[in-house]
């Protein structure tokens, strides 16, 4: 009897071990499974923010592109000042809006500096000293409103009624992460030649950029006209010793190494036209340069 009692209290301690264990290991997932439920609440997490990189053409909502030349923050005065080009054909009015991340609710005051074929210098102020990130909308202002009369595009209606569409058309929007930005000392105020010269410097480097490409172009087009005229001299030099229907197959190729070897010339001259017409580009805006200089 007293044997079996003993036995009887090991199994009871063993089980009451193993509930222990079980209970412990419940408690401890269930921690872990909390602790990543409640995490966001105690750990920061920051959102991926955008940015605009300089130089990017970036596409527009109506014609061309739209990129940033130069963008500087100002911590001084809480300014940050762009230099946009806009690539478009249609000459209406644009206007721009600026929020930052930290105050997304508030404007910001958009002030536009310079402005000359296509390049708008923009200031925005205001900025909170951890601005964060900045979202720079650009917006095609037209003329005139447009008036749609609604029974003209809606079934039996008795009543005459017309809606005003706003012509508020956006164009695309750039974004600045602070981080990412670049910060220079001072207010950065300058002078409307200042701008206009630094404006001429951009569009300088924007013509001679152009030209290099061109110029790569035309060394990539005549490296690939001479190795179609190569390939076009040995298939000469087979002929010979071909037989009719042979040089029949081997004319063929000819005639389309032909028309790929005037394809290149018309290229290399296409380039080359353009390169010209740029050169006269550079010679125009290094004398304007030396006008501004002057005033």
């Amino acid at each position: 009897m007293a044997f079996k009692k003993q036995f009887e209290d090991y199994r009871f301690n063993l089980n009451r071990n193993r509930s222990w264990k079980y209970t412990a290991m419940l408690i401890f997932f269930f921690i872990g499974f909390l602790s990543i439920l409640t995490s966001k609440f105690y750990l920061k997490t920051e959102d991926p923010l955008y940015h605009t990189k300089t130089y990017e053409a970036v596409s527009s909502n109506i014609t061309g592109t739209v990129t940033i030349e130069n963008r500087v923050y100002h911590p001084a005065n809480g300014s940050l000042d762009m230099v946009i080009k806009m690539d478009q054909t249609d000459e209406e009015e644009v206007s721009f809006v600026a929020q930052e991340k930290a105050n997304p609710n508030i404007k910001l005051p958009v002030q536009l500096l310079y402005e000359d074929d296509g390049y708008y210098v923009v200031r925005i102020s205001d900025l909170s000293p951890n601005w964060e990130a900045l979202a720079f909308d650009l917006y095609q202002e037209n003329e005139e409103k447009e008036t749609v009369n609604v029974d003209d595009v809606t079934s039996d209606s008795e009543t005459d009624s017309t809606e005003e569409i706003d012509a508020h058309a956006l164009i695309t929007t750039l974004y600045s992460d602070q981080r990412k930005t670049k910060s220079e000392e001072g207010k950065g105020t300058k002078t409307k030649q200042e701008y206009a010269l630094l404006v001429n410097e951009l569009e300088k480097d924007f013509v001679k950029k152009k030209m290099k490409n061109y110029e790569k172009a035309i060394t990539v087009e005549a490296k690939h006209k001479r190795q179609t005229q190569q390939e076009m001299n040995e298939l000469q030099r087979d002929m010979k010793y071909q037989v009719n229907e042979e040089k029949a197959d081997t004319e063929s190729k000819i005639a389309m190494k032909k028309d790929a070897i005037q394809s290149s010339d018309e290229s290399i001259q296409l380039y080359e036209d353009e390169q010209k017409s740029l050169q006269e580009k550079l010679q125009k805006l290094n004398e304007k340069q030396q006008d501004l200089a002057m005033k």
